[in-house]
């Protein structure tokens, strides 16, 4: 065992001792301004972002500060007020006090107001507003909005928005616009195209569901009936 970490501190050792590498670095402004060591562009170890730290390499470690950008990849442990990774993958602890922005993420993030990913993201994500393309894992929020698939479960105390779902949504108002399935719960839950499974809510609409629907006002083309009080069901694909 003892071997293999001192070969592994050896390669990594050895990765870092290029021009383009350093373990610390501090940042006051941008690359080749005010940042030592000059115009690093991979960080292995400690980056202070104090405020500002714009990357164009990849960062394996912690990042600390206030406004905290990068171009590759993020592994690790990052704090700071603005999170801006752009166009990188990031995968660990990300903590935004305001933003997070990624192109996807995989960890445990959080936000003060937003996480915004681009692509795919999976693990734990809070936030005041939690935005992106797809999202697999636990999510809790004011207001979430994905444009790709959804598989987890997810809480939000306004609005949830999903394009494909599966799992549990519980919000105030629950908007799927293409396939759910699983359970939707909130003041109003709508399904516009089709979905499977149990919508429980003061009023429930689904266009073509799959399974039982209880609330105050129950809607489904293809119910028993199109519009019934408490309870309406449907087991015909």
């Amino acid at each position: 065992m003892k071997k293999l970490v001192a070969l592994a501190l050896v390669a990594i050792s050895a990765s870092v001792a290029s021009a383009d590498a350093t373990w610390c670095q501090l940042s006051f402004y941008s690359p080749g301004d005010l940042m030592l060591p000059w115009a690093r562009s991979d960080v292995y170890g400690l980056r202070l972002d104090l405020p500002y730290g714009n990357n164009k390499g990849c960062l394996l470690g912690a990042d600390i500060g206030v406004v905290g950008m990068l171009s590759d990849k993020m592994i690790g442990f990052e704090a700071t007020a603005f999170n801006l990774v752009d166009l990188a993958s990031v995968k660990g602890l990300q903590f935004g006090a305001i933003a997070n922005r990624d192109r996807d993420f995989q960890g445990l993030q959080i936000a003060g107001i937003v996480n915004w990913n681009e692509d795919e993201s999976a693990g734990v994500q809070l936030g005041s507003v939690n935005y992106g393309g797809g999202f697999a894992g636990l999510q809790i929020g004011g207001v979430s909005w994905m444009t790709g698939n959804f598989v987890g479960v997810t809480f939000d105390g306004a609005f949830t928005s999903r394009n494909d779902f599966t799992g549990w949504s519980l919000a105030g108002f629950n908007y799927g616009l293409k396939d759910v399935s699983g359970l939707q719960m909130g003041g109003i839950n709508v399904a516009a195209e089709t979905s499977a499974g149990l919508q429980i809510g003061f009023l429930n609409f689904a266009k073509h569901h799959e399974g039982v629907q209880l609330g105050l006002i129950n809607i489904n083309s293809y119910g028993f009936l199109p519009c019934f009080p408490i309870l309406n069901f449907n087991f015909i694909r």
